[in-house]
């Protein structure tokens, strides 16, 4: 990994507040990212977000934040800092290339986008020769494009994608529905893919950070792919929106995990809290922080522990959550972090050795975990 960007670690953001509603009631659940759990972080200070659940939305959000250089820098390193890169550190999908493009990877782009997306299996192509992945995410966010056509639907509609995968559902909407359709891609790669396989220019990259909207609006309905969970300041992600989108006009959001995932399921909440992720919800922290900033929800639906949501521009009013739900929703997160924690083995284990014996000891009374027979500690299973 490059050398880091901030050495001195002024690159911080600590919010006083819930980025999503902007209450400043909360309760600290969870100190740690991914990090924690990685051989080596990229410094020292890194692995510490302190995330905090808000007492009015529910939203649970990093209440520290990498910001400037040092949020690109993660990004940049994305299969590194998530631990999802190959095993000779080198990123394993075409598709999620989170490098700058050389020469080489263009002219490979190039050849391997040919094909085009539907190529036939009788044909015999080798893996190399064209790029898989564009019928697989096309088969992946079909329920996309059919969601959309069926709930808004954008006849002849000014739509912007933000974040595209391959671009088929911008695809989609202009063939189906003539939409005039804008794109703002992630990777440089998908950049590159949009205008080869789909012909669709783009207007800039996506910049988590400082976000903005380069496209001129308006636009009838704006797409978020995996928006929110990552937005360093959701806050200025909304204004931008509401900048560009017309009175009662609709934005739908995917790709959105649901924190059930480490809540109630057997996910690790360390392991899935990357260090881009700076938003978790669930279905009802979603539709509150939504309301917060205008959008009243119109549709919502979780698909392989994602939301899917489609609201509109309203100017809606809101409730916060009860006492008793705050109370709950603190606890599970709680629960969570000690679940995370017992499940650990070795020299990652070590690093909680001051607080262990009252992690064990609540996660007995919690019913989190159990001794065998053998007097072996075990998770129990949900």
């Amino acid at each position: 990994m490059a050398q880091h960007p901030d050495p001195e670690g002024r690159e911080w953001l600590t919010v006083d507040a819930c980025t999503m509603c902007g209450h400043a009631d909360r309760t600290i659940v969870n100190e740690w990212n991914k990090l924690i759990l990685l051989r080596k972080a990229p410094d020292p200070s890194s692995a510490r977000y302190d995330f905090a659940v808000c007492h009015a939305c529910g939203v649970a959000y990093a209440t520290r934040r990498p910001i400037g250089e040092r949020y690109r820098f993660l990004l940049a390193h994305f299969e590194d800092v998530t631990g999802k890169h190959g095993e000779d550190g080198a990123f394993t999908n075409p598709l999620l290339n989170p490098y700058p493009l050389t020469e080489a990877d263009r002219d490979t782009l190039k050849r391997r986008a040919a094909p085009g997306v539907f190529v036939s299996e009788h044909i015999g192509l080798r893996s190399n020769d064209y790029l898989e992945g564009l019928l697989l995410d096309r088969f992946e966010n079909s329920v996309h494009l059919d969601l959309i056509g069926a709930l808004v639907p954008p006849r002849s509609a000014r739509v912007l994608e933000i974040r595209p995968r391959t671009g088929m559902i911008s695809e989609g909407l202009r063939r189906l529905f003539g939409a005039d359709v804008h794109t703002m891609p992630i990777w440089e790669s998908q950049e590159f893919l949009l205008k080869e396989v789909y012909g669709i220019e783009s207007s800039g990259l996506v910049d988590y950070d400082q976000f903005d909207i380069a496209a001129e609006g308006p636009f009838d309905l704006i797409v978020c792919n995996h928006m929110l969970t990552h937005a360093v300041r959701p806050q200025r992600f909304f204004e931008a929106v509401h900048r560009r989108l017309v009175p009662g006009g609709h934005v739908y959001f995917y790709n959105e995990p649901d924190d059930a995932e480490y809540l109630t399921g057997n996910q690790s909440m360390l392991a899935t809290l990357n260090p881009l992720h700076m938003q978790s919800f669930d279905q009802k922290s979603f539709a509150r922080a939504l309301g917060a900033n205008g959008l009243e929800v119109i549709f919502h639906k979780r698909r392989d522990e994602n939301h899917i949501c489609l609201a509109k521009w309203t100017g809606t009013s809101w409730t916060p959550m009860s006492e008793q739900d705050r109370k709950r929703r603190v606890r599970a997160y709680r629960r969570a972090r000690d679940r995370a924690i017992l499940g650990l083995q070795g020299d990652v284990r070590a690093r909680f050795a001051g607080e262990w014996e009252q992690v064990v000891a609540r996660g007995v009374a919690e019913g989190v975990v159990e001794f065998d027979a053998d007097g072996q500690l075990r998770l129990v299973a949900r």
